[in-house]
This record gives C-alpha cells, structure tokens and sequence, in this order.
C-alpha cells in the first residue's frame, strides 16, 4: 500500500524553490465553537518528520508553520505553485498536484445527513426541518451531521483502507432556495417559502455544520444555489426575469443572513440566468453584492458543468470555452469543474485573465482548506479525534426521532379525534402506498435500519393488538417507465443519449410503481466515444424511481462501467445487464460489479425487477380490498403522497393534487370507516380538498428520515404532542398560484401575496392541547432609525395535556408607498407549556426589517407612518395585535 503523506508535504526530493509572500488577502473572521477532541501522536511525529527533512534545508516553510498566520500561509503555499498547479487546484474534481501532496477538495453533500456509501444517520429532510420552526434543533442536527463527517474524514485520515469512499471536508449545504413555486422540484432540499424563516433555519444549519471553534473550521458549508433558482425545468438555459426590488426584498435576504451571521464560507452559483446574465459570470451577483456588500471572504463555486452549461448553454455560439472561464473568474466564480483546470492557462496566456485574479481564487479556496487543519498536525486540530462511533449512533438515532417527531404538523384534528387510544383498538388497518415504504429524499446517504410507517405502527401498538395491511394503490397509475428531462418514453422504449461534452450529468428515471415483473430497457444508440464512464443504479424501493447516471470521470480510451448497491424493501431480485460489441455483462441481485468495456461501443442496458409478487397498473381489485380491511378495523390509517419519481433535481411536478389513484383510495377508505387518519408524506404542497372536507384528521408526516415510522406512532398514539408548523402555504387551488414563469411575488405568490384564502395557510398547525395569548406589550410607541421594537406576550396552556407552541410575529405595514405584504414574518419562538403554565416571550424587531427596498435609491428604505404588530398560532390565526410608528429616515 503506498504511504499516505500529510497534506501539503512535498514528496521526497521535491524542490520547494523560493519564498513570495503577497500582501493580497482578507483575514478569517472568528467564529466557530471550541470543542474538546485533541490529536493523533503517531500523525503528529510524521508530520514533524517529513516537514524538517524533505527537501528542506533548515527551517519549515511558511505554509507549514501553524505560528504564522492563516493568509501568510496560503499566500507562501501560492508563491510556490506553477500556474498549472494553481488551474488543477481550482478544480473541484482535480487531480492531485503531486509535488506537494495537494489533492482536489472532494467535496460532499449533507442535506439531511452524509451522503456516503456506508449508513450514516438520515435525518427528515429539509423541508420537514423548517417545519419544526426550531433553529436550536436544527443546529442540534447540522453538529450531529458534521459529526459524522468529520469522523469519516478522519477515519479514512488515520487508515488509508477505512471502509466507504473517501470524502473530504467541503459539503454542498444546506439548499436555501425560496419554495416561492410550489411545484418546484426541489421544495424537499429547502426551507420554505419566506426568506426570514429560511434565513433563521439556514443559519443554525450553517453553524453546526462549520462549528464554532475560534480557530478551526469543522466543516465547510456551501450555501445553494445563488440565486432565484427555483424552477427545474430548463434551470440550465432558463433566464429569471426580476427587478431591483425582489432581487433585494425577496430572492437575497437569507443568503445574507447566511453570509454575515452564519459566516458560510462558500457559495455555489446557480445554473440559471438573472435578467439574462448567466449566474456563474454575473459580477453583480458574485462580487458586487456577495464580496463587497456583504464582505463574503470565502470562495464562490459553480454548479457542477457550470462552465459548460454556459458555452453550451446560455451563451451558445458566443463564447469560446478560455473565454467563459476567464469571465467566470473575473465576475467572482472562483472555482470550478475540469474547464478551469485545462483553460485557466490558457486564458492567462492569451491575455484573457489576470493571474491575480487566479491567485485570489486559489487563495479564498486554500484559506478554508488551512482553517479545516488540513495542513496542520492532528493534535492541534480539535476536531480530529472525532471518532467513527459517532456514525449511527444511539444519541444521533434518537436526535433523528426527535426531529421527526418535532416537524410533524397537524392538519386537520374533528372534535379531538387524535391521538388514538392505544388500549382500545383491537385491529388497526394501515394502507397506502406509503404504508411500508421508506422514503428517503433526495441526496440521502444509506439508511440505517429505517421504520417504515406499518412497522412505527407494530412498534408503538399495544400488544395483541391486530395490524392488517393493504397497499390500496400505486402512487402513480403508470406502470414502469423510462423518462428524462426532455421527453417521456413508454415502456421498453429505446432512449437516446446525446454525445454531448465529456462530464455533462445526465439523469434517467426508471419508475417502479408496484410491485411487478417489468422489463425496462435503456437502449443508448450514440455514446460519447472517450472517456471513463460511471453508471449507477440507486437505492429506490417500490414506488419509487431508479436514478441512472452516466457521467465522465476521465479521459480514458477505455470505458469502464459499474453500479452501487441499492437495498429495496422486500425482495431484492433485480437484473441488470450490459451488452455490446467487446462488452461484458452482470447478473446478480442486490450489487453490481463493475463492467469495463475495451473502446467505444453501442450498448444496450437492461433492468429487469423481479419482486416476490405480480402487479402492474392500479385496478379497482386492490383499492377495494383496502376498502374491505378498513370495514373491519377500529380505525384506519391511510399513508399517501409522493416521492422522488414525483418531485426531485430537474423534475419539477405538474398538478398540486395526490397523483394517481389516491385521492380515490382515501374516498373509498373513508366510506368504508369514516374513522380514517390521513398521513400525507411529501415535500411540496398537496391541495387535499376533498381529503380536508371528509377526514376526521390529518397529518403532514414529509419524507421523515429513518425514525419517520416510529415519530408518526407516536403522535398518532399522543405519545408526542404535535407541534410542527407548514414553512409554505398550501394553495387552496392550482388557479391561485401564478406562472412559475412569474418571478415577482408580489403577483400573488406565498402567504405575503396570496390573493384569496388557502387550504392551510402558512405557519398553520394544530395541537392536542390549546393554547391563550394575553395582551401584546410593546417597548415603544415609536422607533427611529437603528431602534428595535420589543414585543411581549403572555401564552398559557389552557388544555389538559403538555405541549408545545410556536408563537409567531408579523409585521404589516399600514400606509405603504408600494405594494407591501399582507403580513411579513419577522419573528417566532417555539416554547413548551405544561398544562396551566403560562410563559412570557420576548420577541425583538429592528428597525431595519421594517423596511422596503426603494429602486429609485437603490438601497433599503423604511417610509415614516403606522405600522401593525400581529402576533398568533399561524398566519391565519392571529391573537393578538398593537400599534406602532416609524418616525425619521432610515
């Protein structure tokens, strides 16, 4: 096995050269948190060694002395590099610069836990974190998630032969996107439809993640994507159309919070145009508003092929590949895929790119790589004796539960009908599609052991009690097809894979609805013709979609092809083959080898599920076996909704509405037992009408994470309280919501702007105890510029059971010079009350989130006159309201 060199030592022999230190660079800010994890001795004896005698005639070099500081460092490192190291190290796929042991960054991601090859803990996903309206939870769950990370890194660190792949300590989170569409694809990665509530979760994810040490970075946070990327179809040539004003008021506001309170230390620039000015070259983004405005001192990355996008994309015929990086780099992108590596010299050399402009890049993206330790010795590093026993563990397990249980939001609740009385219920009918699927989100890790809703229901019943079990319906009426971006392909059709730049993502949908023999085959009749290729086939279980990826790593004459393992509910019988001239095939069940193929070839793949039962499309046979059970049960719990087939990365949805047959399951089901709960589990809004009109209850349940079976148990039951919140309103109609097309909230978009009343507005949540405000108390009658208003309440819980509220503050503005929300959120507090007891909470507004973004001022502006304090349980359900005035200019 080769050695394995500390980062940053030259190999034996290496020359180091002369010393330049350039006085060009922005110092760190303090942040971070300390924390007791110390170092590895053995580590430590060979970083010491190495650095005093390789290549070094009587001093450690600057970059290697941890007394020097931070930019000293980075700027001594850079004065070492050719031109061509700096290019390979602005590569966030790169190839390692071998004279100094500098590997690419090999970043991540950890949206809701690490997205690893090995389990780690899988937490509900974004949009069911917003939902719990509780920032210290959330910064719980980034630590923990971090945590892991940091375990992984060091473990693989300390023993080159550590199991799982090898990731380094930059990760691609959190998604801070505004689900102003409430069809986008996405909503399941974000936080919501309101900046100020997106900015508060943002933050405490942010914090966790990188930690607080004063010193040393944990993690490296990516905020995603910069920005008004909100729509997936055509996100890579699409052109977002928005004035001054939603710019600042709407589309920005929580990557600053992100950026200057949370100190994320990277960005990643979004595929899509503003005013058709792609983002990756748009300097009024990148450094005008994110470097100078907001003193962002991090590094800006493009989505991935972002350069690519560009020449082939939004500037097709226009720009030449040398030109689109150096205008990347000169508009504030700083780092980016294989492109930069190859033209970055190019672009210097032609005249097209200064390489101060390259060195300050490399040193934004080298300043974070020294504050995560890499370059330092273990034991001055605090985080690196985090250990792999943290992966999984007990207390992150039950974290995970409590996060679950916390994001629950209770809908609907008829003449108390929940929780249900355990003791009392002889027989319980659980059906749906959802009913014993696990639902993992997008880019989820591996799960480890995940509850099902059926086996949530076996675990927390009472004992002797009979659970029958029905699936009802498909979650879609199709049986199994083949789709992309573009074009939907009926079954067993032939695709065509267009021979488009080596390492373009390319995504097929393979969709398995129900159980069933399918023969689905992918036919690619052009390929690119060079190039290592990865083919992969991940973790889905019925009713869920196969994601299959082809994408370059190399520039091989050879393309290898091979798969992941992926784990399915039930049986686990899959086939998958490749055929071909000179290629050769794999059959198994459960895990692929890999496959490599001598030179360029047309192949056909082919993917065959083999489940233990027959099926196809939804018949009338199995919603009324469903129906059947439920007849005979006490109650009957109904799991319905959508999945990653549904809304994911570039699927955008096309109908608010439960696809397929499930609103009619729910119907059937409900007049065979009117005591029906429904349990939607989703990420984006679903108009329920008639579900709302006829259920006795209701519970939003998202797609929540490998403790979601147990956490709905348990509020089913009134072991947990609810107390989950909706981060967006849910439409009471398609016809409400404007064009996605339409960028300009103002339009009738969110809870702000709704013309007309939703099915469940935003912040709406109910609770099995009930809840009193008293009088608002305001600090001032009036406030002026850099003043704050205080506002309290007294909120008692006035019900018979201990619970949990989250108090929420509105701000409208009652004389505006422009349109202004109907009511803005510039305030919560989640608290729990037992029964009888009565807290006060405090809640602070500056002056500053009074104000308005004026165009003709460019700048941010708050007009003297009357303003309106609402405080309540929701958007909707306001309790308590006061008067107040803005006197003076701002």
């Amino acid at each position: 096995m080769r050695p394995q060199f500390p980062l940053g030592i030259p190999r034996s022999g290496t020359t180091l050269g002369s010393v330049e230190i350039l006085e060009k660079g922005v110092g760190m800010k303090s942040r971070r948190r300390s924390v007791q994890l110390g170092s590895s001795l053995v580590l430590t004896m060979i970083f010491n060694l190495l650095a005093s005698t390789a290549g070094m005639a009587s001093e450690r070099p600057a970059y290697l002395d941890t007394s020097q500081p931070v930019e000293t460092r980075v700027q001594d490192l850079i004065g070492r590099l050719s031109l061509e190291e700096k290019a390979m190290l602005l590569n966030h796929r790169g190839t390692t610069v071998e004279r100094f042991n500098l590997r690419s960054d090999q970043w991540n991601q950890c949206l809701h836990g690490v997205w690893w090859t090995e389990p780690t803990t899988m937490f509900p996903v974004s949009i069911a974190m917003a939902a719990t309206w509780d920032p210290r939870l959330i910064h719980e769950v980034a630590t923990a998630i971090s945590d892991e990370a940091r375990a992984i890194y060091n473990g693989w660190r300390r023993d080159p032969g550590f199991r799982g792949e090898h990731k380094g300590l930059i990760y691609r989170a959190p998604v801070i996107n505004i689900g102003r569409n409430p069809y986008w694809g996405r909503n399941e990665e974000a936080y919501g439809e309101d900046p100020f509530l997106t900015g508060r979760i943002g933050v405490a994810f942010v914090k966790g993640l990188q930690g607080d040490d004063p010193k040393y970075l944990k993690l490296v946070s990516t905020l995603k994507h910069y920005a008004v990327n909100n729509v997936e179809q055509d996100r890579q040539s699409l052109s977002a159309a928005v004035s001054e004003r939603m710019l600042h008021e709407y589309w920005l506001p929580h990557f600053r919070d992100c950026i200057v309170e949370g100190q994320a230390q990277s960005v990643m620039a979004s595929y899509n145009a503003i005013n058709g000015v792609p983002s990756n070259i748009n300097p009024l983004l990148l450094t005008e508003i994110l470097k100078k405005q907001w003193g962002f001192a991090g590094f800006v990355v493009s989505d991935l092929g972002g350069v690519n996008t560009m020449v082939r994309g939004h500037m097709k015929g226009r720009m030449t590949y040398e030109d689109a990086v150096a205008q990347s780099l000169i508009a504030g992108c700083d780092f980016s895929d294989r492109e930069f590596e190859k033209y970055i010299p190019v672009a210097v050399r032609q005249g097209l790119l200064p390489e101060e402009r390259v060195n300050d890049a490399l040193c934004r993206v080298l300043r974070n790589r020294f504050c995560l330790g890499e370059f330092d010795p273990p034991e001055m590093v605090p985080y690196s004796r985090i250990s792999p026993e943290v992966i999984c563990s007990p207390k992150h397990r039950a974290l995970a539960l409590k996060t679950a249980q916390k994001s629950i939001v209770l809908l609907v609740n008829r003449d108390g009908f929940l929780p249900l009385d355990k003791t009392k219920l002889k027989k319980i009918a659980v059906i749906g599609p959802h009913a014993d699927v696990f639902t993992p989100g997008g880019y989820s890790g591996k799960a480890d052991h995940p509850v099902t809703p059926l086996q949530g229901i076996k675990n927390r019943a009472a004992p002797g009690t009979e659970i029958l079990l029905a699936h009802g319906c498909n979650i879609s009426e199709t049986v199994a097809t083949v789709v992309d971006r573009e074009e939907a392909f009926s079954r067993g059709a032939s695709v065509k894979l267009i021979a488009r730049a080596p390492g373009e993502y390319i995504q097929f949908l393979v969709e398995v609805p129900a159980p069933g023999t399918y023969e689905i085959k992918l036919r690619y009749k052009t390929f690119p013709d060079r190039g290592t290729y990865r083919l992969s086939i991940d973790g889905v279980e019925q009713g869920q979609a196969v994601d299959m990826y082809a994408a370059a790593a190399s520039y091989d004459n050879v393309a290898s092809f091979g798969a992941r393992t992926f784990d399915t509910p039930g049986s686990k019988h899959f086939r998958f083959t490749v055929t071909g001239r000179n290629a050769g095939s794999s059959s198994c069940s459960g895990h692929f080898d890999n496959i490599t193929l001598a030179g360029p070839s047309d192949l056909s793949y082919e993917l065959e599920r083999l489940p233990h039962t027959t099926g196809g499309a939804d018949s009338g046979d199995s919603i009324r076996r469903a129906a059947a059970l439920a007849r005979e049960a006490d109650v009957a719990l109904v799991y319905v909704g959508t999945t990653n087939a549904i809304e994911a990365e570039g699927r955008d949805r096309t109908s608010l509405s439960l696809p397929g047959r499930q609103e009619e399951l729910v119907r059937v089901v409900l007049a065979a037992n009117p005591k029906t709960v429904v349990v939607l589990m989703n990420a984006g809004p679903l108009t329920v009408h008639s579900i709302k009109d006829h259920a006795p209850a209701i519970l939003e349940a998202w797609w929540n994470g490998v403790e979601g079976g147990n956490a709905i148990a348990d509020v089913l039951f009134g072991d947990c309280n609810p107390a989950g919140r909706l981060p967006h309103t849910v439409y009471a109609s398609e016809s409400q919501v404007p064009s996605q097309d339409e960028y300009d909230v103002t339009k009738g978009f969110t809870y702000m702007y709704l013309r007309g009343a939703p099915l469940f507005a935003f912040g709406h949540g109910l609770s099995y105890t009930t809840f009193t405000y008293g009088k608002l108390k305001l600090s001032d009658q009036q406030i002026g510029p850099g003043g704050k208003l205080t506002v309290s309440v007294d909120v008692t819980n006035t019900g018979k059971r201990e619970g949990e509220e989250v108090v929420q503050l509105y701000i409208h503005e009652m004389e505006p010079a422009v349109t202004r929300p109907v009511k803005e959120l510039r305030g919560f507090e989640r608290i729990g009350l037992q029964p009888g007891e009565t807290k006060r909470v405090t809640l602070t507004v500056p002056a500053e989130k009074l104000a308005y973004y004026d165009e003709t001022q460019h700048g941010f502006t708050v007009k003297p006159g009357p303003f309106e304090v609402l405080v309540g349980s929701a958007s909707d359900d306001i309790r308590a309201k006061a008067r107040f005035s803005f006197v003076g200019t701002l």
